[in-house]
């Protein structure tokens, strides 16, 4: 296999989708378009499209942008995993869902066990549903608990290879491992979002023509820890342009208790009655 950038290929994933689509939608009684539905885990602005840093490199990411809709004053709602999908996939705000943390999974919850999601919200208009990589923070279990959600999933979400020993040291703030960054011998072969694109461009090559879908795509990457193989920082300066300015007072405007928390809390449970 050649090493393919999956950047490239997250912009065949959206070719695939968009133009068999186009084409087949003259054969089909009910104009129900396919959807593809991409996740990326910790994206900030740092991609063309958004302008959040000048020297920043995504062209396909620009590709792509440039054949739909950005959305510039667009908001998650909530800075963390768990409550942020939640949030999306039910259609609530986390101060509904009670969920504000990497815990719980909203189907242990009496409110939410029998939500319908998005993607359920598809299938039962005819739509047949895909995942594969990091869409839900939370896996649902088996086989059949997995069958409530989609109808087909590919691989999970993760980092996939990793060096041998962490790159980076222990901090004054601990150790934890995912607090590791850095270029190290491998292939892009080798990491699972590589692995995740090559099964969902599978899919889109061999969806049937007869019904809708609905396809979701989720990505590890830029979540923690973040390696590389070295021609990606080959790409960049080696000196401090690249990096973010920090603000040594950037924490004097927010209230004093949120010094204090940590990981070490227990996961908060709050709703509007």
């Amino acid at each position: 296999m050649k090493t393919v950038n999956i950047l490239a290929l997250l912009h065949c994933l959206a070719a695939l989708l968009l133009v068999p689509a186009t084409a087949r939608a003259a054969d089909r009684t009910a104009a129900k378009p396919n959807i593809l539905f991409i996740a990326i885990d910790d994206q900030n602005d740092w991609v063309g499209p958004l302008g959040g840093h000048p020297l920043v490199k995504t062209p396909h990411l620009d590709r792509l942008a440039g054949r739909g809709t950005t959305f510039l004053n667009a908001h998650i709602q909530s800075p963390l995993c768990n409550p942020s999908r939640t949030s999306l996939m039910l259609g609530v705000r986390p101060t509904t869902t009670g969920i504000y943390g990497l815990a719980p999974w909203f189907r242990n919850l009496d409110a939410w066990k029998d939500r319908v999601t998005l993607p359920q919200h598809f299938r039962a208009h005819g739509y047949r549903t895909f995942t594969t990589g990091k869409v839900y923070h939370h896996n649902p279990g088996g086989p059949e608990k997995q069958k409530v959600e989609f109808d087909v999933w590919g691989p999970p979400g993760g980092v996939g290879a990793k060096p041998g020993q962490k790159l980076v040291g222990p901090t004054p703030m601990g150790n934890h491992p995912l607090m590791d960054w850095g270029a190290f011998p491998h292939r892009d072969e080798e990491k699972q979002d590589f692995i995740v694109t090559s099964w969902a461009a599978e899919q889109l090559r061999a969806m049937p023509k007869e019904q809708p879908f609905f396809l979701a795509v989720g990505y590890f990457l830029p979540h923690v820890p973040c390696y590389v193989t070295q021609k990606w920082l080959d790409l960049y300066p080696d000196d401090d342009s690249v990096m973010p300015k920090i603000l040594e007072n950037d924490r004097d405007d927010t209230p004093r208790f949120s010094w204090y928390l940590h990981w070490s809390l227990p996961e908060p449970r709050l709703a509007w009655l």
